[in-house]
């Protein structure tokens, strides 16, 4: 039987993987865009499940995107997270997948899905993409540095520095953001290096892994924009 390849899309909103169709099919839901425009969608409530082959970055006309390869027997997932949001900064479900990176290798058996939900009470979304590789559920062991009561808590993404502008809104200044982005993007370019498809390779099994690779230094760039109102932090429970 031919190998199936499946497109997928990440939906902001809901954090859900989904196939697209512009017509009506077998177990995909209708889809009304803001603009009124129909289409339908297969969504992966439960993520993606298979082995590993590759984890790549490749342009796109949506920007930049870090694609994840799981193949499922006769199917073949292609799981695209964009790498920037509107404001250039590192998006968030990309900062989630880039700091589980270096914890992946080609061969694991994973289960993938992306989150983007708000505790009841709390003010902040929790966004992000969750990983389970090799029946064990990834933690993050990138840290963030922060600032607590004046103080710097040290990690290894760098802090935001956050000042008023003009307008008294609380925005992080242009070279912590640019030194966090900087950082991110290092990252993700070594792993994906590292994780990328080499043709003529075969893929490892879970067993026969490569080494983990080491998490790279802080080091500055081209500045960025301001970051989102989404509260920077891991996410350690999530309701699956």
């Amino acid at each position: 039987m031919a190998i199936e390849k499946n497109f997928l899309q990440l939906e902001f909103g809901s954090g859900l993987f989904f196939n697209y169709s512009k017509d009506p099919k077998e177990g995909y839901d209708k889809h009304t865009s803001t603009k009124g425009n129909e289409s339908y969608r297969k969504y992966y409530k439960e993520g993606v499940s298979g082995i590993l082959e590759s984890v790549s970055l490749y342009d796109s006309k949506f920007g930049t995107q870090i694609s994840m390869n799981v193949k499922d027997g006769d199917n073949v997932y292609y799981l695209p997270v964009a790498v920037q949001d509107q404001s250039d900064n590192v998006d968030t479900y990309a900062e989630s997948l880039i700091k589980l990176l270096p914890q992946l290798n080609k061969g694991d058996k994973v289960t993938v899905r992306g989150y983007n939900f708000t505790p009841e009470g709390d003010k902040y979304s929790k966004i992000g993409v969750s990983i389970t590789a090799n029946d064990v559920k990834l933690k993050s062991k990138v840290t963030n540095a922060y600032f607590k009561e004046g103080k710097l808590v040290d990690g290894d993404i760098p802090a935001l520095e956050w000042k008023l502008n003009k307008l008294g809104k609380n925005k992080p200044t242009a070279v912590s953001q640019e030194s966090k982005n900087d950082y991110l993007l290092d990252l993700v370019t070594k792993e994906t290096e590292r994780l990328k498809w080499v043709q003529g390779e075969s893929t490892p099994s879970s067993e026969q892994q490569t080494p983990k690779s080491e998490i790279p230094k802080a080091t500055p760039t081209e500045a960025f924009k301001s970051a989102t109102n989404v509260k920077q932090e891991d996410y350690d429970e999530l309701p699956f």
